[in-house]
């Protein structure tokens, strides 16, 4: 059977589960691949959806497999995907230095920037430290305060 012609067919639960999944789910990409599902289920083609999302044939079918070997809960993302964090707020080191340097250089967050990356030994863009300053609730410049 070619892999075009392959629909997926769900009982009445499934159906809603994927209905569900897709109107709510707190994720795009996981809405997204429920509405896949639901697609075939309704009569399109791997390539009509692979079109319409503008992703490749062979991506919708994994997904296809995905939820064929673990039902809704293989439509999320796996652990340890995506990249790692540069700045944790679980990381005490971390919150102390970004802290005492943004006191320090409360006027201009470049030399925060510099010093960071001496000690992390990694380069961060200002928006990074401005995503951490958010989350760890401090002023992101002197305006703020």
């Amino acid at each position: 059977m070619s892999a075009e012609k392959r629909f997926i067919k769900l009982s009445e639960e499934q159906r809603k589960e994927l209905e569900q999944g897709f109107k709510s789910g707190s994720k795009s990409i996981f809405r997204q691949r429920c509405h896949y599902v639901l697609m075939s289920d309704q009569g399109y083609e791997i390539s009509q959806i692979a079109e319409l999302y503008r992703v490749t044939r062979q991506l919708v079918a994994r997904w296809f497999n995905r939820y064929e070997e673990q039902g809704i809960s293989g439509m999320h993302t796996g652990k340890g995907r995506g990249g790692k964090p540069i700045l944790r707020l679980d990381n005490a080191k971390h919150v102390q230095s970004v802290k005492a340097l943004v006191k320090e250089h409360a006027q201009d967050l470049n030399p925060v920037l510099v010093a960071l990356e001496k000690r992390l030994g990694q380069s961060l863009s200002k928006r990074t430290l401005h995503r951490f300053l958010k989350r760890l609730g401090t002023p992101g410049n002197a305006s703020d305060e």
